[in-house]
């Protein structure tokens, strides 16, 4: 009954932080700053559920929160540095004019359902932690070791990127350099091996199936709504036939040998 407490809590001081950043948005206009936001809650919230669970061997919870809280740290600032640069987020921008006069009224909702989704993805780590009380299994090393992999993963295609478009001679031209001549979007891929590291640390607990559906919904979420689909529709606008020829030739998501294909 204790833990659905905390939780009971902890959804309801998410969806308070969003009402918060709601109204941030409305005064500077600037809906973008709920990503970033979303990461941090989520780091927060997962936190601190692994610091009240006591039962669990300190190891285990020592790791664990190390991996939440470099999780949603790195991607917290990663999204901040990208929004100082850029000033918005053009899925922002299609969703303030998609929206039309009930911008706000929408974007509050929308947020609502970021604060959800915020309380259901920090349960995944927690499952994760309560998949064995008593230590760290073999398969538990071999997750973080998949973490270790994915992080480093997304922290180099971010920061390949960002190097990439800070140079004016790269303006309008497709960034395929380092882990981006193998996979269109390897920051997507790493990023959800991430959820399914904490997965597999679930495996044996009493709701594992918990981090599984987090992995699942980050996979939609990232190949179907939010992500590739996004980028893609605005690479093809920016960039027209160099990012046609990089569609043809490149794996959309996982990383594999590019395909070989005449330059337009």
């Amino acid at each position: 009954m204790e833990h659905y407490r905390f939780w009971l809590e902890g959804l309801v001081l998410c969806s308070l932080v969003m009402a918060l950043v709601w109204f941030w948005q409305m005064r500077f206009g600037t809906p973008a700053v709920v990503d970033m936001v979303w990461s941090l809650a989520t780091s927060l919230l997962a936190t601190s559920w692994i610091l009240l669970e006591l039962s669990v061997v300190w190891e285990r919870r020592w790791l664990l929160m190390l991996s939440v809280v470099l999780w949603g740290l790195r991607l917290s600032t990663h999204l901040a540095r990208r929004l100082w640069r850029d000033g918005h987020d053009g899925r922002y921008d299609a969703m303030s004019e998609a929206m039309g006069d009930r911008k706000q009224s929408g974007y509050f909702v929308f947020y609502q359902l970021q604060a959800l989704g915020a309380f259901f993805c920090a349960l995944s780590p927690y499952t994760a932690l309560i998949g064995f009380r008593e230590g760290l299994r073999l398969i538990d090393w071999f997750a973080l070791g998949l973490w270790l992999v994915a992080f480093v993963g997304v922290t180099i295609a971010d920061n390949q990127l960002s190097e990439f478009r800070r140079k004016a001679e790269n303006s309008g031209k497709v960034c395929n350099i380092g882990l981006w001549r193998y996979s269109r979007h390897p920051n997507y891929f790493f990023e959800w091996l991430i959820w399914i590291s904490w997965a597999v640390m679930a495996i044996g607990g009493p709701m594992w199936w918990i981090s599984n559906l987090c992995a699942m919904f980050m996979l939609v979420l990232l190949t179907r709504f939010t992500g590739i689909p996004h980028v893609e529709a605005q690479s093809l606008r920016s960039r027209g036939v160099a990012y046609e020829w990089y569609q043809q030739t490149t794996s959309p998501f996982i990383p594999w040998f590019p395909r070989i294909s005449q330059r337009p």
